[in-house]
């Protein structure tokens, strides 16, 4: 029942006892004769009476009136703290009711608004979190309104919680803040590219962006580490220059021999074989040359394809001992090998265990003189087989031994091309013993020798 209807019952109530107060004492005083003192306490006694009976009334209809309103007051102070409404509250069809239905109403949409802002928030967290670029957002007064974990690991904040405070605070990045203030100034987005310091340098690239709105609600900043990339660029332009300058080489040769045959000197019986000879030995380290770059690349490509079985150790170190017996032997260099259990075997590829062996042998054998030794051994574990080649030969320098499995890097660029290498021996190595799930390690002393030490997987005893 709505308000109107109770006020207007209130009215009739009122109406009705008034009516019938004038009407009863009328008639009792039209029809009874009473004294003038019964009168006085007849009129006044009719009077409370309806006095009373109106209070009763308006104290009903109020009451009717005012629960209602206490319930809807629970029912808002419910749904301002967040929690649920008590259950069947306010389903009156009247006033109350239908306010009651709307706050219910709102209170559903509220809550499904709110479900939905939370949930687009932890997608944000979310993406923001695995991005690798660096997203920062300032507010005009420079203080941090956002930033990622990228953001903060790229430019080394010094506050674990940089939002809400000042951007100059948290980082002293010179160029972010010179383009965040370039960027609040003007409506077109600021580039840059800049080297952050810090423990780790890197290359980062910056985009600061206005955000839309008058006035400006603040700037968006997207920061992208291209250290990588730069040294990959680095990379590329040192292999360009380094296979440039080995091919250079031996093709310079032959084309001096081949000038010199074609100016006269093919009719000197004396010579003209020897110069022959020169272009084929370079024609044979430029072969060489060009099969180690393209090994070296399928390697690092994956693209090389391997069959990894149980290769007895005892077959391939003979083998390749065998190989440069003979040239150890010419340069007065001893080569041996330890007695070890013939059994070992390793899972690689057998071609490229043998590949692993001659490189580190016969770069033992280039860089020992004449009276030194090369010793070839075996150590093994349950799990692994280690294999050592030892020289007594000039040894590497500290500073240099982090960088001797680099492609094309020398220590002695004069004398390793004296001897005949292409600068891809180690990183073949390298490259071959981590595809059989191995390493190498080198241990070196200038002037004493070096031990190269290659560890691969070990495989079940061979019968």
């Amino acid at each position: 029942m709505g308000f109107a209807q109770w006020f207007w019952r209130l009215f009739l109530v009122y109406a009705g006892l008034i009516v019938a107060h004038v009407l009863v004492v009328t008639g009792i005083l039209a029809f009874v004769n009473l004294p003038a003192s019964y009168r006085g306490v007849l009129l006044w006694g009719f009077a409370a009476a309806t006095i009373a009976l109106g209070g009763l009334a308006t104290w009903y209809c109020v009451r009717r009136i005012v629960e209602p309103l206490t319930q809807l007051s629970e029912y808002a102070k419910a749904i301002s703290t967040g929690t649920h409404p008590p259950a069947g509250a306010l389903d009156a069809a009247d006033e109350l009711g239908v306010l009651a239905s709307a706050f219910s109403s709102l209170e559903r949409d509220r809550a499904r608004r709110l479900a939905e802002i939370e949930q687009n928030h932890q997608q944000l967290q979310t993406i923001l979190g695995a991005m690798t670029e660096g997203v920062l957002a300032v507010a005009p007064d420079k203080s941090i309104l956002l930033a990622n974990d990228a953001g903060r690991q790229l430019l080394e904040f010094t506050l674990p919680k940089p939002v809400g405070r000042p951007l100059l605070e948290v980082t002293r990045v010179r160029p972010v803040i010179e383009a965040v203030t370039r960027a609040l100034a003007s409506p077109e987005p600021v580039t840059t590219e800049f080297d952050a310091p810090g423990l780790q340098r890197r290359t980062l690239a910056l985009r600061a962006t206005r955000l839309p709105g008058e006035p400006c609600p603040g700037v968006m900043v997207v920061l992208h580490d291209l250290s990588e990339l730069r040294r990959l660029e680095n990379l590329r332009h040192e292999l360009v220059a380094n296979v440039s300058h080995e091919l250079k080489t031996p093709l310079a040769a032959i084309k001096a021999y081949a000038e010199t045959l074609r100016l006269g000197a093919i009719n000197d019986p004396d010579n003209n074989i020897a110069f022959v000879r020169r272009i084929e030995e370079q024609s044979d380290r430029l072969l060489e040359l060009i099969l180690d770059i393209l090994q070296v690349a399928r390697l690092e490509q994956g693209q090389e394809t391997f069959e990894i079985e149980s290769v007895p150790l005892f077959d391939v170190i003979e083998h390749c001992v065998q190989q440069f017996v003979d040239v150890a032997t010419a340069k007065q260099v001893e080569l041996r090998v330890a007695a070890f259990d013939e059994s070992l075997a390793v899972l690689v590829d057998e071609e490229g265990l043998h590949t692993i062996l001659s490189n580190l042998i016969d770069n033992a054998i280039k860089y020992t003189p004449a009276g030194g030794q090369i010793d070839v051994r075996l150590q093994a574990d349950e799990r692994n087989v280690t294999i050592e080649v030892a020289d007594t030969g000039i040894g590497i320098a500290e500073k240099d031994q982090s960088r001797v499995f680099e492609r094309f890097y020398r220590v002695d660029r004069a004398r390793s091309r004296e001897l005949g290498g292409t600068g891809l021996g180690l990183s073949i190595v390298k490259h071959l013993t981590q595809a059989f799930g191995g390493s190498v390690g080198l241990f070196s002393t200038p002037g004493e020798g070096s031990t190269f030490r290659v560890q691969l997987p070990r495989a079940q005893k061979v019968d």
